[in-house]
């Protein structure tokens, strides 16, 4: 898709398998969506910025490519 920026399946495989860089690969790549959607008020919150964040990496931690 013209325009569109993906993330490389390879950068997800080696982020589910743990690898730390391609993990902030992810976080990079959704940095901006998680900035913007942790504010309140006009400002970004912190705490919800540093939840989500975690809550990306834990999930990616759990995800699995062979199921069937």
């Amino acid at each position: 898709m013209k325009g569109k920026n993906f993330i490389s399946y390879g950068a997800i495989v080696k982020a589910a398998n743990g690898d730390p860089g391609a993990i902030e690969t992810v976080l990079e790549h959704y940095g901006g969506y998680i900035r913007n959607f942790s504010k309140m008020d006009g400002y970004v919150n912190v705490d919800v910025e540093n939840y989500v964040r975690e809550r990306l990496i834990n999930g990616i931690m759990k995800f699995r490519f062979d199921k069937e």
